[in-house]
């Protein structure tokens, strides 16, 4: 059996410009008109230049109060994490000051100042000769003649000393 070789027409790509299979093609035409412009001169709109300067303010306007809401927006929310910021602050100083308060009377305890001042510093309960009582008894001196308190007496050597 013998085999024959023929040739088949290719499919060929068309062109943009060339129509489509089945369509009647039509020439391009081109016509050149030489027309001169360069005399021209266009005429001003007034009317419409106002127009658009106008549009071009009101838009103008319109971002500047969009930039302003958006400014006063972002200090709104910078002012409310400040806010927030001193807030957490002020509970931290009143821990702080809780702590404190209660240190200072722990510290001013007079249970605890009369142990440290019996043990650590030797010191003892005064005499009762040592005690001397100032505005004592209402009938004991009158109102009109004030009375010092004299701890230490004179004797012979200058010194002072304890009664």
């Amino acid at each position: 059996m013998a085999t024959v070789s023929l040739a088949l027409p290719r499919a060929r790509r068309r062109t943009r410009n060339e129509p489509a299979a089945g369509r009647a093609s039509f020439p391009e035409i081109y016509f050149v008109k030489h027309i001169d412009n360069s005399r021209l001169r266009r005429e001003v709109d007034l009317e419409k230049r106002r127009e658009c300067y106008g549009l071009l303010v009101m838009g103008i306007l319109v971002f500047l109060f969009g930039l302003l809401i958006a400014r006063q927006h972002f200090q709104c929310v910078r002012n409310g994490y400040e806010i927030e910021q001193l807030k957490s602050e002020q509970a931290t100083f009143e821990q702080w000051n809780r702590q404190l308060r209660l240190e200072k009377a722990s510290l001013a305890d007079p249970q605890r100042i009369d142990t440290l001042a019996r043990r650590d510093l030797g010191l003892v309960s005064p005499r009762p000769q040592q005690v001397i009582q100032m505005g004592g008894a209402a009938g004991a001196t009158s109102a009109e003649s004030p009375q010092l308190a004299r701890n230490f007496s004179m004797e012979s050597g200058g010194a002072p000393r304890v009664r």
